[in-house]
């Protein structure tokens, strides 16, 4: 009979709870428009490489956008440029921000990578901060191989450092 009592309490208890308890306060994504990379060959590769690295080019900002918007912290909105592709490297700077701005993103990712030579790529990222009008993030990266693995690998490290800064200050 004890336990009855017991549990009907609890029950009681959990109910009541439940009545009164707050939902928790919805976080408000901050928006962000990640801009195509661009990519530099100064060796002019054949035509296959190209096709390659514009691919894994590609691959690369997709995986940037999905990793910022999976991450619970940001929303990731589409920049449309015409021509495309919506790079800060093909599209007046003026009009990139505008692109973005009309779009609704708070902030502005874009960048690219360079070919140094056959087994190492080098690039940056940067982040405008477009209410403030300020520059949040400058990040160099660089990564061995011209493979898939290591476009991969260098989008997920794009990403974590990405987590680590306070970009909306």
């Amino acid at each position: 009979m004890q336990s009855r009592s017991i549990l009907l309490f609890c029950g009681l208890a959990l109910a009541s709870f439940a009545l009164h308890a707050r939902p928790a306060a919805a976080i408000e994504l901050v928006t962000v428009a990640v801009a195509d990379f661009d990519y530099i060959d100064p060796a002019g590769g054949v035509m296959e490489q190209e096709r390659l690295a514009t691919e894994r080019l590609r691959t690369l900002v997709q995986q940037v956008r999905d990793g910022l918007d999976q991450s619970g912290r940001y929303r990731v909105v589409t920049l449309e440029c015409e021509p495309a592709p919506c790079s800060a490297g093909r599209t007046d700077p003026a009009e990139l921000i505008a692109k973005a701005q009309a779009a609704g993103a708070r902030l502005l990712v874009f960048g690219g990578i360079q070919k140094m030579n056959a087994v190492i790529q080098y690039g940056n990222a940067e982040v405008v901060d477009l209410e403030a009008d300020q520059l949040v993030f400058d990040r160099n990266i660089a990564f061995r191989n011209d493979s898939d693995e290591a476009w991969r690998h260098a989008a997920k490290f794009l990403v974590a450092e990405l987590m680590k800064e306070n970009l909306v200050r």
